[in-house]
């Protein structure tokens, strides 16, 4: 019997834990369930995982910097760099 209180006691705790959280979400103080997966920018994921692997495994942070290395390449010269495909000067 005890045992059963102290399943619907932590049951009736989440339950108004999650309910506190989408309150406060609602208010704007916070982001929990219901935030707007427009808010989210998927290109951010994918280097912030190759650092995490960087740091991880050492002999393997040359991808992150030639990736880096390329996107600063690109973004300098406004196009794709030549060795990806693009033309030279554009």
């Amino acid at each position: 019997m005890k045992v059963l209180a102290v399943v619907a006691g932590l049951a009736l705790a989440v339950w108004l834990g999650d309910r506190l959280l989408l309150w406060m979400e609602r208010r704007g103080w916070i982001d929990y369930r219901q935030t707007y997966p427009g808010r989210f920018n998927a290109g951010q994921v994918g280097p912030a995982f190759l650092a995490i692997q960087g740091l991880l495994e050492p002999d393997k942070r040359h991808a992150a910097e030639e990736q880096r290395a390329a996107r600063t390449e690109r973004d300098a010269s406004g196009g794709v760099p030549p060795e990806e495909g693009g033309l030279p000067g554009a």
